[in-house]
């Protein structure tokens, strides 16, 4: 495990984590702080080799800290613990962060899960020898993807900074890796790179739902044979679907092997809201200070979708991304896929802005060598009231600051 310049083997840091478990009790909730380095996954060891316990993957306040990353927080269930517990916090939550809660005693078969459904085919021997992220490691996908994965069937993981890939370049040339991020971070490495690098070894998975055509030709060129490969999925619902020849900007691929994928309450059109089922999938969410919102053994999406002829999942909006404008329905995201499909356009967020006068406006940032007039052109084929009236256009080179800490484009 190589980490912010630390680095130590997993037997180390399990024979770290069951001394520190002497801190820790059954039938009690702990938070681990995946911002605390190795220490985090000496906390996780700790807490996980004692039986009946939550564990709580999450940054944020906590109750009383008994050791580095490691705090007391409160339990997610009434009643005495009958299965261990885990917790991540999903995606864009902040202050009284919403958690996705399952049980713990299944993170092996996780483990096992992602390894045949997503690295089997990465490397001639199956699963690669290196899994690598420059993701913060509290993402729900880090945590599922690259540290279950890696801790349990014994393989490197790599941590480095977004700015910086060097250290899964030094690995690419001796070994094969797998290498998570999101689409922003990518091109923004790609940015900073004076010269193009062999990344044959390397199979890069970009989170994030569509992964626009502009991302994908960068990242082609600058990582020579690169496999890059997009992903959909939520902390609820961990990996539901992956693409492996993104950019096309029509579906993100076929449901991942072991994972059941359904839409619910389809219409005319095929179009229903996903349902996820698989041993990633959480028992419910959860907000301390509130009840655990249990799902009924399977999770229901916030996205509308559809299968096209070959079984690949097309979005086509969120199940509550339908707002008014002007008295008129309309759907943001639908705009936004519309506009990935102009060239030079590699990320887009469409969204309804109404000021303190109270007039209303479809407002549009844009990422990429398109500019404000391309779009509104581009939109003209759109119905009235989907076009844009405010265009923003951030060139590549200066969109990092744009996105979120999760890296959406805000």
């Amino acid at each position: 495990m190589r980490w912010g310049g630390e680095s130590a083997t997993w037997d180390e840091l399990l024979d770290r984590g069951r001394e520190r478990s002497a801190l820790v009790a059954p039938q009690r909730a702990y938070r681990v702080d995946p911002a605390a380095g190795l220490e985090s996954l000496v906390s996780l060891f700790a807490v996980a080799t004692v039986a009946d316990t939550v564990l709580l993957w999450s940054s944020g306040p906590g109750g009383r800290e008994l050791a580095p990353g490691l705090a007391e927080a409160d339990l997610p269930v009434d009643g005495p613990l009958e299965r261990p517990l885990w917790g991540v916090a999903t995606s864009g939550s902040t202050g009284n962060a919403k958690l996705a809660i399952g049980h713990a005693d299944s993170w092996e078969s996780i483990a096992l899960h992602y390894e045949r459904s997503l690295y089997g085919d990465c490397s001639a021997d199956g699963m690669p020898p290196v899994l690598a992220t420059c993701l913060p490691l509290q993402f729900s996908a880090s945590f599922f993807m690259t540290v279950l994965p890696s801790l349990f069937l014994r393989r490197d993981l790599l941590v480095f900074p977004a700015h910086d890939w060097s250290a899964a370049h030094a690995e690419a040339a001796e070994r094969d890796i797998a290498v998570l991020a999101v689409p922003a971070l990518a091109a923004a490495a790609c940015l900073t790179m004076d010269r193009q690098v062999d990344a044959s070894r390397i199979t890069l998975f970009l989170g994030g739902g569509h992964l626009g055509a502009e991302r994908v030709r960068m990242v082609r060129e600058r990582f020579s044979g690169v496999s890059v490969r997009n992903l959909y999925g939520t902390a609820e619902t961990g990996a539901v679907a992956v693409d492996q020849d993104p950019g096309h900007n029509q579906h993100v691929g076929v449901p991942v092997a072991g994972k059941a994928v359904w839409l619910e309450g389809t219409d005319p059109d095929g179009i229903g809201a996903v349902a996820v089922a698989g041993p990633d999938c959480c028992l419910g969410t959860w907000r301390p200070g509130e009840a655990l919102r249990r799902n009924g053994g399977y999770v229901a999406s916030t996205d509308y979708g559809r299968f096209d002829a070959e079984g690949r999942l097309c979005l086509e909006g969120r199940v509550d991304g339908g707002e008014k404008l002007h008295g008129v329905l309309v759907y943001p995201r639908a705009v936004e896929r519309h506009l990935l499909a102009l060239p030079g356009v590699a990320d887009a967020k469409v969204a309804i802005h109404r000021a303190d006068t109270g007039l209303e406006h479809l407002v549009a940032r844009v990422v990429g060598s398109a500019s404000a007039d391309d779009v509104r052109e581009h939109c003209a084929a759109l119905p009235e009231a989907e076009r844009p009236s405010r265009v923003e256009c951030v060139p590549e080179e200066l969109a990092l600051a744009a996105y979120s800490p999760n890296g959406k484009l805000s």
